[in-house]
């Protein structure tokens, strides 16, 4: 059993090889997220996470929300703070050119989950709730 890092995927992915009981070959993946606090704003820290960790559909998700001023009604966990709309704009726009051609690991492999599914894990692994848009 070999188990190794992919990292052509951003985020990286951890692929472990197994085995069933009954001898048939499988392959476990699980992306490897970069989890810190970068902002104390919850809605800045959780658009550069999501754009660190190459959450595309998440970044234009709430790029539309924001620029359409329905931040109220449509970002979970949203929590009225101020905000600088042109600011989070802009970052939002960043980290759509920057992940543009990155290839996540939930595209590369047939992992059975999608960006949106791994929220709730990151939300664990940070101890904190995201603002997100449900899809």
């Amino acid at each position: 059993m070999q188990n190794y890092i992919d990292i052509e995927t951003i985020p990286n992915c951890k692929i472990e090889e197994g085995k069933f009981e009954w001898g048939e070959p499988y392959q476990d993946y699980t992306p490897v997220f970069i989890l810190k606090r970068f902002s104390s704003s919850k809605l800045e820290n959780s658009i550069i996470i999501f754009g660190e960790n190459n959450c595309k559909q998440q970044l234009l998700s709430l790029y539309n929300v924001i620029i359409n001023h329905e931040e109220l009604e449509r970002i979970e966990n949203y929590t009225e703070e101020e905000l600088s709309r042109k600011a989070l704009l802009e970052l939002i726009n960043f980290y759509i050119n920057k992940n543009e051609n990155l290839l996540a690991p939930w595209d590369k492999y047939t992992i059975g989950l999608m960006e949106y599914d791994y929220i709730e894990y990151i939300e664990k692994q940070l101890k904190d709730c995201f603002c997100y848009v449900k899809i």
